[in-house]
């Protein structure tokens, strides 16, 4: 290692736009908050290196989501490291990532001192060691022989999610900076994953989120959480308001009956229908469902009736008061 740095790492940013039940001008406030936010402590801890630590985008961009991470690029003023996560994987051993190299480079060229540098293959920077995620399953060279690995792997979530590799492989490292699990929490053996600096789904109540700082000559982290907007899914009964939020986003599974439940008016933030009965069983019905289609799923899953029978009801409401 040559002199002591500080590095400010990060990873699973998953820049999507479109996503199911979040609003497209919403997404973009919230990237552009995140963005600032990361560009913001880069300058108050004065950075050696920000190190994005793959799946920056969620599947191949389209011109919106590019748009969002050349604004990005154009905030940064350090140098900064990119490399692949399993989302930018393109076919075995690539990254679309890789089309993006000279254009990222360019923009930190025209618009500072510093550099921007995209990496798809082994390397070793200032004395630290990468292997991006389109590399992590090839054979790796002999001379990556730092202390400090940054790689994207999937570790271990007892007692479901298992190792994509053999976590051993990083023994000979003393720290392992990863992107792939989405929570500081999942940090394990010699690896540490800052999580998902911003929620990429639905939860029930607030998660923490937050970055990395990392001194390099002794090895010492500090986890910087990060207040950002959040995708927040509420459980309500039928007739309860279903309230806009203005910071997070927040959409309604909404309880009650199937008489409640049909009265229900369509609502952007409506997520679902979830049918109860007295006997706790439960029926979720979602906002693109016919009434048709509805009532046959009461009929099988809260009625436990019998194909037949359903087939029967449904045969004799069909063209009367159920439209298909």
């Amino acid at each position: 290692m040559g002199w002591c740095m500080k590095i400010l790492f990060t990873a699973d940013l998953h820049i999507k736009l479109g996503q199911k039940n979040v609003p497209v001008e919403w997404s973009k406030s919230r990237y552009n908050k995140l963005f600032r936010a990361i560009c913001d402590i880069c300058a108050e801890e004065k950075v050696d290196y920000l190190i994005l630590g793959g799946d920056i985008f969620d599947k191949l961009p389209n011109m919106a989501e590019l748009e969002l991470y050349f604004d990005f690029m154009m905030r940064i003023r350090c140098d900064t490291i990119i490399y692949s996560g399993n989302h930018e994987a393109d076919k075995k051993n690539t990254t679309f990532l890789t089309n993006l190299k000279d254009i990222t480079y360019q923009i930190s060229c025209a618009t500072g001192n510093h550099k921007i540098h995209i990496i798809d293959d082994f390397k070793i920077i200032d004395g630290i060691d990468f292997i991006p995620y389109n590399k992590l399953k090839e054979k790796w060279p002999d001379d990556l022989q730092s202390r400090i690995l940054c790689t994207h792997v999937r570790g271990s979530i007892p007692p479901h999610v298992k190792p994509e590799i053999d976590l051993e492989l990083f023994d000979k490292w003393d720290l392992v900076l990863a992107g792939d699990l989405h929570s500081y929490s999942n940090s394990q053996l010699n690896i540490l994953y800052p999580g998902s600096p911003i929620t990429t789904s639905f939860h029930r109540t607030r998660v923490d989120t937050g970055v990395l700082l990392v001194e390099t000559e002794t090895l010492e982290h500090r986890w910087l959480a990060l207040d950002m907007p959040q995708l927040i899914r509420k459980t309500i009964k039928a007739g309860e308001p279903m309230p806009p939020t203005d910071y997070d986003h927040t959409i309604y599974e909404v309880e009650g009956d199937m008489s409640e439940l049909s009265n229900l008016e369509n609502s952007d933030l409506l997520d679902k229908k979830v049918v109860k009965r007295e006997s706790d069983t439960t029926l979720i019905l979602s906002p693109e469902m016919t009434i048709a289609r509805e009532v046959e799923e009461y009929l099988k899953y809260v009625l436990q009736l019998s194909d037949e029978s359903v087939a029967e009801i449904l045969e004799e409401l069909n063209g009367c008061t159920i439209n298909e």
